[in-house]
Order: structure tokens, then sequence, then C-alpha cells
């Protein structure tokens, strides 16, 4: 979005996500960013010997969970292509809540409803077949859910119970293509967007207060 002047709540046109250009050219400063300059350190990978960890997965984990430590990086293209979620729903309810002034919402992904989608080959390995079949001209598929059972410990997204969707096409977001989804499904619902209106900041809060649900809980100093 950096890259096309867009602001955080912009989207692509309908006639340049339709673009097959698009398509190649985010794709491939994607790729260019994650393979060319930046990696999983030399500690990742002696860790995937040793403890089984997927390296890839953990790097991307980081970035995503520390966006902060980027912003001095060498590049303009921020964060990753995977997006946290959360199993709970007073977490979701907190950041749905973060800083709120009008109307917000939770979004509530029925995870058996998007088909086999957790993902058990190696990130590395999906990086790859990006790499090939997008710059082949195919299509990249529906968002893969990564859960991998070994994982290094990291008490931030342990707190915030989280959860990763991968996108494969980087020219939409999430609720786009599993709307999209939805109307191959009978009788499933892959999406759903609970509205949180406007006036009701203050209410929020006081009950994620009772629930100990707090900025120091989801954002450990250590």
């Amino acid at each position: 979005m950096v890259l096309f002047g867009l602001k955080e709540h912009q989207r692509f046109s309908t006639r340049l996500v339709s673009s097959v250009n698009l398509h190649l050219a985010v794709l491939n400063l994607f790729l260019f960013k994650f393979g060319i300059l930046s990696h999983p350190s030399a500690e990742l990978c002696e860790l995937e010997k040793s403890l089984g960890i997927d390296p890839w997965f953990e790097f991307m984990k980081r970035v995503q969970q520390h966006p902060d430590e980027e912003q001095d990086g060498p590049f303009c293209l921020k964060g990753t292509n995977i997006m946290d979620w959360t199993k709970s729903s007073d977490v979701a309810l907190y950041f749905a809540n973060c800083n709120r002034k009008g109307e917000g919402a939770v979004y509530i992904c029925d995870a058996t409803a998007t088909g086999n989608t957790l993902q058990v080959d190696p990130f590395g390995f999906i990086l790859e077949k990006m790499h090939q079949e997008g710059n082949a001209g195919k299509a990249l598929g529906v968002p893969l859910m990564f859960h991998p059972k070994r994982q290094i410990s990291n008490q931030r997204a342990k707190n915030q119970q989280a959860i990763y969707f991968a996108q494969m096409d980087l020219r939409v977001d999430l609720e786009t293509i599993w709307r999209e989804q939805e109307k191959g499904l009978e009788n499933k619902t892959i999406v759903i967007k609970l509205v949180l209106p406007s006036g009701t900041e203050s209410q929020v809060n006081d009950y994620l207060f009772s629930k100990e649900i707090t900025t120091d809980l989801l954002y450990p100093k250590s």
C-alpha cells in the first residue's frame, strides 16, 4: 500500500485487482523482500535441526508480531503475507475497540468451512510454490492457515492466542477472497462480520477490563 500511495483503509480499484500485471508486481516485490533482502537467521535454521521448528514461519511470525522492529529496515514494503488472528473472542474485541471512534467490527472465521487449509508444508516451500505458480500465471488459491505444533515460545503470541492466515493473492484482503469462496459452498459461511455500534466504546472497555484483557496482558514487556 505504501508503494502505491494508498492509505491503510484504501483498496485497489476493481480494474487494478483484475490486472495480472499488478499481481506479478506485488508478488515479486513480496518475494524480493522475503528470500532476497531478508530471510531466517542462522540461529533459526539451527533450531530447525534441533527442535523441528519451521524457520520461515518463525521469522514471519516475529515480523508480524513486532512490526516496530522493521521500521528502520532496508525496504519500504512493510509486513508479511500472514495475518495474526486470535482464538479468543475477547482478544478480538480488544483489537476491534482499540482507539475506536465510531463503528467497529469483529470478524469471525469458521476455519472448518475454508476446506483443508491448515498447512503442514514448511513456509519456505509455500514461498517457493508462490514463486513458481504465480510467475507461471496460475491462481495462488485461498488463504492458508498456519499453526505448527512446534513453535518457539513467544509470550505476546501466547497471550493473544494467535493463529495465522497467509494470504496467497496479495491484491485482495482475506474477507474478499473468503466471500468469493463462499459462493461455491452450500449452507456454509466462512466469515461473519459483527458490527460494534458507535457510542459503545466505553461499554466495551469496561467489559474488557472486567475480563482482565488489557494492553499489559496482550503486549507483555518480557
